[in-house]
């Protein structure tokens, strides 16, 4: 008769130790992903720098709106239809939790979400609007990519601003 125990005993655990080593294909597919997302974002900028410029805005690193974008945001209503010969669209505008006025925004192949602040229209969310053609109408807000209606939903503290609301807030400087 055998017992377990003395046969359970008797037996050396097993460790198996793996040291995982990359391979050259799996580097090679870390580097194309790398060059693929750097040339995709430098070609989508390049679309929308026609259009607009955004700059970097100090050490926090947020861009802010210059040149049409920051016009469009300041002027555009987001009832009108865009300026002729702009590819910039307003979607909705409403008062963020921390008091300041932000707008929804398509422009070329990107769509963000601008609130203003210190006189200037800062960007917290920018990203590609997954198509559609540049400068064609929508419903305002109805094609905003989720990260921008996430964004959007975060900081809202009441309903978006009607023709009025819009037109009063742009009088007073996007400032209140």
């Amino acid at each position: 008769m055998v017992h377990l125990d003395s046969v359970r005993a008797a037996r050396k655990p097993v460790v198996i130790e793996t040291s995982h080593r990359w391979s050259w294909p799996e580097w090679g597919a870390i580097a194309a992903t790398l060059v693929v997302g750097v040339l995709a974002g430098t070609l989508g900028l390049h679309s929308v720098q026609g259009e607009t410029t955004f700059a970097s805005g100090g050490s926090n690193g947020t861009l802010t709106a210059r040149g049409k974008l920051d016009t469009a945001l300041t002027r555009q209503l987001a009832s009108a239809p865009p300026a002729a010969g702009s590819a910039i669209t307003i979607g909705v505008s409403f008062v963020a939790k921390e008091g300041q006025y932000c707008r929804t925004f398509a422009v070329g192949g990107a769509a963000g979400l601008a609130c203003r602040s210190d006189g200037q229209w800062t960007i917290p969310v920018l990203t590609d609007s997954g198509g559609g053609a540049a400068g064609a109408y929508r419903q305002a807000g109805s094609a905003m990519p989720p990260a921008v209606l996430d964004a959007v939903d975060a900081r809202t503290v009441g309903p978006s601003l009607d023709a009025k609301g819009e037109q009063a807030a742009a009088q007073r400087g996007w400032s209140r």
